[in-house]
């Protein structure tokens, strides 16, 4: 009985270095950023709890 045998192995390695040209953001503009954010990740909680609400 031929038996078949499949696997995938995938390695990755991520490496970064900030470059020394690059800047800061600074704090407030880094808390601005995050409001945003957050501002839109709970809009879209709220959009997509009420689109499923309805499929029962």
């Amino acid at each position: 009985m031929p038996i078949e045998i499949r696997e995938l192995v995938i390695k990755t390695e991520i490496r970064s270095s900030q470059p020394s040209d690059m800047t800061e953001i600074p704090r407030d503009e880094l808390r601005k950023i995050k409001k945003q954010l957050l501002q839109e990740c709970k809009k879209l909680i709220i959009e997509h709890t009420r689109r499923s609400a309805y499929k029962r």
